[in-house]
């Protein structure tokens, strides 16, 4: 197989608890998904896009504007079981998960985190995060912080504050980049409480003792949670 092939799969559900049909959302006249997948489409160093989806409506509007998705099981709990019923058929050494509500995803960052896992083997799962000074977002449980030691390696994620230096914090971004054997193994790794308690499933990796590379990246990203995050996207698309 060849290990530097990189696939990049962005999984998209429609049911969610605080924001029903997320991905068909429109922000600024384009579907949230499309958004996802075109910026996916031009990161230097993928060699393939998929959208993995439980929704024929979602597999419908991503196939109409050119690109592919595949129908996977209803039953996932998360994005990275869905994920990995995709790559389990797919022959690529790097798997990227591009979550489907990063309409913003900074394409830098994600070109470093590739070639970082290409240029250390040893590498199993990698990440991306951002400095912040936001003290709002600090508080907000919906935005992921991250504490990150002297290795590049993660300590720690939470979505309650974490200790942090001077006036910045480090804001996770949902990208994850996985050496597929690691991610088909992921599945059959323990949840442990910290995962559990804090619904984060890359403290799965953590607590089972797998390290998770942690890039910092100047672009910060900002995920659609609810529907009121569709205004400050568009604000910022506009602005840029």
């Amino acid at each position: 197989m060849p290990t530097t092939r990189v696939l990049a799969i962005i999984p998209a559900r429609y049911s969610s608890t605080r924001f029903p049909g997320k991905p068909l959302a429109v922000i600024d006249g384009l579907p949230m998904i499309l958004h996802v997948v075109r910026r996916t489409c031009r990161i230097r160093g993928v060699d393939r896009v998929m959208v993995a989806t439980d929704d024929r409506r979602i597999k419908e509007v991503v196939e109409a504007d050119g690109a592919q998705a595949v129908m996977t099981s209803p039953s996932h709990r998360t994005g990275t079981s869905r994920i990995a019923e995709v790559a389990e058929r797919q022959r690529y050494g790097i798997i990227l998960n591009i979550q489907g509500d990063e309409p913003l995803l900074p394409r830098p960052g994600v070109e470093r985190l590739i070639e970082t896992m290409k240029r250390e083997r040893g590498v199993l799962m990698g990440t991306l995060c951002s400095r912040s000074r936001d003290r709002k977002a600090l508080l907000r449980p919906d935005v992921v912080k991250v504490a990150r030691g002297l290795d590049g390696n993660a300590l720690y994620f939470s979505r309650s504050p974490v200790p942090f230096q001077g006036e910045e914090f480090l804001w996770h971004i949902g990208v994850y980049a996985y050496r597929r054997r690691f991610l088909l193994r992921y599945e059959s790794l323990k949840r442990g409480p910290l995962e559990n308690s804090e619904s984060l499933e890359q403290l799965r990796a953590l607590e089972n003792g797998y390290p998770v590379r942690v890039l910092i990246c100047r672009h910060r990203s900002l995920g659609v949670d609810r529907p009121a995050d569709i205004k400050r996207v568009e604000k910022i698309l506009k602005s840029v």
